[in-house]
This record gives structure tokens, sequence and C-alpha cells, in this order.
């Protein structure tokens, strides 16, 4: 259980830190192209 928390916290930091640089944004686009580009939205 103490190595989920360790994990969770750094990951958590670096999330935060991501979204501070902008580095977020990318990540999401990044993803979005590779694995959502064929579903089309219903709006």
């Amino acid at each position: 259980a103490r190595t989920v928390q360790i994990v969770g916290g750094l990951m958590l930091m670096a999330v935060g830190i991501a979204l501070v640089t902008g580095a977020w944004d990318l990540f999401v686009s990044w993803v979005r192209d590779a694995f959502i580009s064929e579903v089309v939205l219903p709006i």
C-alpha cells in the first residue's frame, strides 16, 4: 500500500508540473489524435 501511495504522489506531482509548464495540453492533444481521431461527436 505504501508503494502505491508513493507512485500516486509522484504521478500527481508530474501532472501538476505538466499543467504549469503547458506540457499537459501537448500530451492531451497527442492522446486525442492517436486514439480518438476516428470518433465523430453527435453535436
